[in-house]
């Protein structure tokens, strides 16, 4: 059974036909793929199967450069070998790896058939195409970027156009914080707007190498969105 297109009833799609998604059910018989059931006991106690509800990792809803919006289907595992074959680290023999492999090549097709269909893309992503250091310091970024800071909204106006300042003179920005923690008090809401600056790609910096405030921060790297661009492409046209 077709459902809805995951962005039907957005505001910016008012008017524009969306492809429906189509049902698994049907993908799976196109290419030989045995499609999972369960059986479930309504309230009357009556058992019936039912197809599997296979879910994704993560559908992400974003805005291309006319304003429009669209959605991509990202799959994701620790590395990429893990998409060719499940249970890949496991013992088996070479009948049962076979199977796997197999396995996995039609688990994929029908995931990507059953976006495909709505004009969604799907793109492996796997932790192992990820740097150390990008991910190091997302993680760094993220457990601070929605931290409350508060200061009064003009001390913050004025701290964020000297942390800029500061970045095109390539100072280290902790004694920045420092400063003007001594004279207004929460250092650390100031150390963490810092953070929430780069976080927010009011300050672009290189994220292929540590980002030490107290150190001038690396600006001369790739723009991260540029260099993961890839993964964030739906189709063409």
């Amino acid at each position: 059974m077709d459902a809805p297109h995951p962005l039907d009833g957005h505001p910016r799609t008012r008017g524009q036909f969306l492809q429906p998604l189509r049902g698994t059910l049907s993908i799976a018989e196109e290419i030989g793929f045995k499609h999972h059931a369960l059986i479930v006991t309504d309230e009357w106690g009556e058992r019936t199967r039912q197809a599997y509800p296979y879910l994704g990792d993560l559908l992400l809803y974003l805005e291309n450069d006319q304003g429009l919006p669209y959605a991509i289907n990202w799959t994701v595992k620790d590395t990429l070998q893990a998409f060719n074959e499940r249970r890949a680290r496991m013992p088996k023999t070479l009948v049962q790896r076979q199977k796997d492999r197999e396995h996995a090549r039609l688990r994929g097709c029908l995931e990507r058939l059953y976006y495909a269909s709505a004009g969604i893309r799907t793109i492996e992503v796997a932790k192992d195409q990820i740097p150390a250091a990008v991910e190091a310091n997302l993680d760094l970024l993220f457990n601070i970027h929605g931290l409350p800071v508060s200061l009064d909204p003009i001390l913050l106006e004025d701290f964020c156009a000297a942390v800029q300042d500061a970045v095109r003179a390539g100072d280290p920005l902790n004694f920045l914080a420092i400063r003007f923690g001594r004279r207004w008090g929460s250092t650390s809401h100031f150390i963490a707007k810092i953070y929430q600056e780069i976080w927010q790609r009011r300050v672009i910096v290189d994220f292929n190498k540590p980002i030490l405030i107290d150190h001038p921060l690396n600006t001369d790297g790739p723009d991260l969105l540029v260099q993961f661009s890839s993964l964030f492409e739906g189709f063409q046209g």
